[in-house]
């Protein structure tokens, strides 16, 4: 799981801005680049917590923890800005998306949650390394949907959801090329659970009740007419 979140993330922004490097696309507010430094640091944590668990240093592990629920607070609110600002600036230029607002908060919403709810249960091993982990693989949306999911729509011939107008229309496209990649790895975690457990874990259960809700809302929202005003309004638009 940790190999793909790591390759999730590298392909689709490496990807993405090797395609906008030529065109002299390849700029970007500082609050991107704060927020990029904490998500790299977010994976390195992670990745560290996950080497310390194998070798039997919990003790580590529990005090680099305390420094992760802050890094995690951090990113909520730099999620937050980045994506206000982001939007901000897109308006006026060939690509403005402001209803995207909800698939970004959506994000954030779903990350902040799953981490405070891990940090709770830190003393259930198992189901604190489940949420963690789950909101970590929750993270590679950004990544998928700057390379894989935009290769798929282009094979198939499909079209992409923000060039739809209507939830009906666009609903399938939305779950195809937003959620389906990092729902896959969820749900091979929860086929590694079924076939050495033989069962899945509450937490990973109530993950799952908790985030797609979260993730199917933020879809119906984008197409909404009305969100698109309530989102002007958010961005001070």
């Amino acid at each position: 799981m940790l190999v793909a979140v790591w390759l999730a993330t590298l392909s689709g922004f490496g990807y993405n801005n090797v395609q906008k490097y030529p065109s002299g696309k390849l700029t970007y507010p500082v609050i991107v680049h704060i927020h990029a430094v904490c998500f790299v640091a977010w994976l390195v944590l992670f990745t560290t917590q996950v080497v310390l668990v194998r070798r039997g240093q919990v003790g580590t592990h529990r005090k680099l923890g305390m420094f992760g629920s802050g890094l995690a607070a951090v990113m909520v609110v730099l999620g937050v800005m980045r994506a206000i600002i982001t939007e901000q600036i897109k308006l006026g230029t060939p690509t403005p998306d402001p209803p995207f607002l909800s698939v970004m908060l959506g994000d954030i919403l779903v990350f902040g949650g799953l981490v405070t709810a891990g940090m709770l249960l830190s003393r259930s091993a198992a189901g604190h390394k489940r949420l963690m982990l789950i909101a970590t693989l929750f993270q590679t949306d950004a990544g998928f949907g700057r390379w894989l999911s935009p290769k798929i729509a282009e094979l198939m011939g499909l079209k992409n959801y923000w060039e739809l107008k209507t939830f009906a229309e666009g609903a399938c496209s939305f779950i195809r090329f937003q959620l389906v990649p990092m729902y896959a790895l969820i749900a091979a975690l929860g086929a590694f659970d079924l076939f050495t457990r033989k069962r899945l874990h509450p937490a990973y259960l109530r993950a799952i009740a908790c985030c797609l809700p979260t993730h199917l809302l933020a879809g119906w929202l984008y197409f909404q007419p009305f969100w698109k005003s309530a989102a002007l309004q958010i961005i001070g638009r």
